[in-house]
Formats: structure tokens, sequence, C-alpha cells
């Protein structure tokens, strides 16, 4: 069994230029319908937020010949959709979204009231920060509370490099 990678530290300053761009990602989603995807809030019987996994962290770092560094880096989040019905529809309709902004925010074309889009480029990042990748895992629906209300999440990971310059 292969070892699984892990964190060297946490990119303090990417937590926060991650979580930003994130988030204006998301809300330029096409079928969001007026509706907002808030970080880190949602309402107690419906909504759609997104949610820091582990913060922003450094998976390696190499030093060049100038002194300075690159970092592999990676931002875990989740995607959650809550809503509060146990109809059958809803659900397949919770699913449905799930798929499509996975696939839309990994770059894939999804179609949108009849029109097929994709996500043209990633966000820009703050300092030396540039996003290579973002992988998602399979959605998943947690089990309904007593009153019906339900979560759907998606695992999501956003691969990028941190550029530091030499001190001097």
């Amino acid at each position: 069994m292969k070892d699984e990678a892990k964190p060297l530290k946490v990119d303090g300053d990417g937590n926060e230029t991650l979580a930003h761009a994130v988030g204006e990602m998301l809300n330029q989603f096409g079928a969001l319908y007026g509706r907002e995807i808030s970080y880190e809030e949602l309402a107690q019987e419906s909504g759609i937020a997104y949610s820091s996994d582990n913060g922003a962290l450094v998976y390696s770092e190499q030093e060049n010949i100038l002194g300075g560094y690159t970092q592999e880096c990676q931002y875990p989040f989740y995607i959650v959709y809550r809503l509060n019905s146990t109809a059958e529809w809803q659900n397949l309709a919770a699913a449905q979204f799930m798929d499509n902004i996975g696939k839309w925010i990994c770059g894939e074309p999804v179609t949108i009231n009849g029109e097929e889009t994709a996500l043209e480029h990633f966000p820009a990042l703050s300092g030396n920060r540039v996003i290579k990748r973002i992988v998602r895992q399979n959605y998943y629906a947690l089990e309904p509370n007593a009153s019906g209300v339900q979560d759907w999440l998606l695992p999501v990971t956003v691969q990028y490099t941190n550029e530091i310059p030499p001190k001097w």
C-alpha cells in the first residue's frame, strides 16, 4: 500500500486567498438561479455553502538556486447543499446539481438550460500562487435529520503552486 502524502505545514496566507477565490468562482456557476453559495453559513433548512476542510496546506517545498522556494499546495474544501425534503425528485435534482457543479469547477462541460458551458479559467490568486488543477470526489448525501433536512456533500481539492522569492 502506497503511503499517503502528508502536509509539511500550513500556507497561512493561502487559506484566506483560496477561500475568497473559491467563493467567487463557485458563485459564477450558471445553475444557481439567484441563490448564493456562502462560506460556512447555512440556514437551518436549506442553502448552499462551502467550507474549508483543513485550510491551505503545503505538501512539498523545493529551494531553487537563488534561495527562493516552490511549494506544491492543496486547498481541500466541501460544497454542502442542504434541502428540507424527502421527495425523490428533489433528491435527484440535488444529485444532478452536485454532479454538475463538480464537473464545472473541474473544467468539464455541463449543460445548463439546454446550453453547454464550462469554466474557462481558474481564478487568479494573490501573490505568486497559481491554481494548477481542481479535482473532486464523488458527492454523497448524509442521513436526513428528524425533520427531513438533508445535507449533500461534494469534497473538492484545489491544487496550486506558490512561488516564494528569495529574501535578499
